[in-house]
């Protein structure tokens, strides 16, 4: 699992947008993520938010999203669809504490809460930041025959990974939960705060202020309305999917996979 960090090539752009072959989200969605990280290319910006909790004795635990959400608290984000610097993969090899590769290789699992925690070592404990909650949401999951959160031990491993490698990162007195989703803007104010953009827009390339248009009109909406026009990209987006036998439970999917 770590070699999915490892650049194969050189890149020929800063950021790299880490993700895995099951996800899907609208080219717009991304665009939240993207230009969130343009102007914050020191942090993960990610969008599946995660968190831990305190058990006996100090130890941590790892929080699925339910409890996240419950708790309206998050630390850590998940690379299966992030935006992140090049530099922490190649860092990731070269400065990541042995024990944890190690770890994640023997176990094959954790390698997602190993970035996340290392990008937070590195800022200050700085939590990674999101996207836009409507971009979060817009996630479309596809049919993957083998998954490796369907293992038998999947959480008490996933356990084990938060509270050792926040030892062994130096995390348990550094790392800075922050709040999930704020209530007075939920769709458009997700996560740690960012830095504030100076750019003006005349120094803007076009899908940004595209972006920047579409999400200000959508913000000037009621929220149910709002959410009715992303869940038209995603019914978009869906479409090649359904065609392709990628949505679980359908008849091209049935046929591809001969369920």
């Amino acid at each position: 699992m770590n070699e999915r960090f490892r650049i194969l090539e050189p890149t020929p752009t800063m950021g790299i947008l880490s993700m895995d072959d099951d996800v899907l989200r609208p080219c717009e969605a991304i665009d939240s993520g993207f230009f969130k990280w343009t102007e914050n290319p020191s942090r993960m910006v990610g969008f599946d938010a995660r968190s831990y909790e305190v058990k006996e004795e100090g130890h941590w635990s790892y929080a699925y999203m339910s409890v996240t959400e419950k708790a309206n608290r998050y630390s850590l984000t998940l690379p299966r669809y992030c935006f992140i610097h090049r530099d922490y993969l190649n860092w990731y090899f070269t400065d990541m504490p042995k024990p944890i590769l190690e770890k994640v290789e023997s176990i094959f699992n954790c390698e997602d809460i190993a970035m996340s925690f290392f990008v937070s070592s590195l800022t200050g404990g700085q939590p990674p930041l999101l996207a836009d909650f409507w971009a979060i949401k817009s996630m479309l999951k596809l049919y993957s025959p083998k998954r490796i959160s369907g293992q038998k031990q999947h959480k008490s491993l996933r356990d084990d990974c938060v509270d050792s490698f926040a030892d062994l990162l130096n995390l348990k007195d550094k790392l800075q939960p922050a709040t999930y989703v704020h209530r007075d803007n939920y769709l458009f104010e997700c996560g740690a705060e960012a830095n504030k953009s100076n750019q003006e827009d005349n120094g803007m390339v076009g899908r940004h202020t595209e972006h920047v248009e579409q999400v200000g009109r959508w913000s000037n909406m009621n929220p149910q309305d709002a959410m009715k026009e992303v869940s038209k990209l995603i019914n978009t987006m869906a479409g090649n999917a359904y065609v392709r036998g990628l949505i679980e439970k359908t008849e091209p999917w049935q046929k591809r996979w001969k369920r």
